[in-house]
């Protein structure tokens, strides 16, 4: 099994690039007035090159968490998409479907590049589409991180508020349809039967939406646990 770094080196870098802008283009507004737009790809290009090279050649951190990367499906509105999952093996194996989905924005560039990549055929697969998540969220504070460490004590400063109870509280229902709603006209409202049945038949459909998303991820986890069995 191979970690982010390794599996970046042997990467097709022209394809990842062009995979990485079609996904997150480039915006003319976060240039210079008096650069042309081939100026503006081209600078555009050499960034994200960079920005590769830098994560190809750092020293990682060894991965103690056993943190792993995979990709799996799930049925959305009207077809199946793919999601990325990020989970500690412990937490494969005891918890499955239910185990934490890491995000990575907070995460430093070292550690990331030193967590495993999946051997699965889905995660293979899909490998371009999982990079390029992965190069997006880990320069989310800049492809050096240059403002992580304000960022962590934003975040630090944001929790201890809520610790505090300091965050946006309703005593009723109807408190919170004033916060939404403020003036507007409120929704129709259904009669008491029929609420209740609608209820009824949506938690019906979401038990059925739920059961078979999970069923699809849990196909994706036990091939993972395959290789630590």
């Amino acid at each position: 099994m191979k970690t982010v770094q390794e599996t970046l080196r042997e990467m097709d870098k022209e394809e990842l690039m062009r995979q990485f802008f079609y996904e997150h283009p480039s915006k003319l507004d976060n240039f210079d007035d008096d650069l042309t737009i081939a100026q503006a790809k081209e600078r555009a290009n050499k960034v994200i090159g960079k920005y590769i090279e830098r994560l190809e050649t750092m020293e990682v951190k060894p991965n103690d968490r056993q943190m792993i990367f995979y990709m799996y499906e799930y049925l959305g509105s009207y077809k199946l998409d793919q999601n990325r999952g990020l989970c500690t093996v412990a937490d494969l194996q005891e918890k499955g479907v239910e185990a934490p989905n890491y995000g990575i924005e907070y995460t430093p560039q070292e550690e990331i590049m030193g967590y495993w990549v999946a051997d699965t055929e889905m995660t293979q697969y899909y490998l371009n589409d999982l990079m390029v998540e992965i190069m997006w969220d880990a320069s989310f504070f800049g492809v050096k991180q240059e403002k992580l460490p304000e960022a962590i004590k934003e975040l630090e400063e944001a929790n201890k508020e809520i610790d505090e109870g300091l965050e946006e509280s309703f005593n009723s229902y109807e408190e919170f349809e004033d916060f939404l709603y403020g003036d507007e006209p409120r929704p129709p409202k259904l009669s008491k039967e029929d609420s209740a049945e609608k209820q009824k038949i949506i938690q019906a459909i979401n038990h059925l939406h739920k059961k078979f998303n999970h069923h699809l991820q849990q196909k994706e986890i036990d091939q993972i646990l395959k290789e630590f069995s």
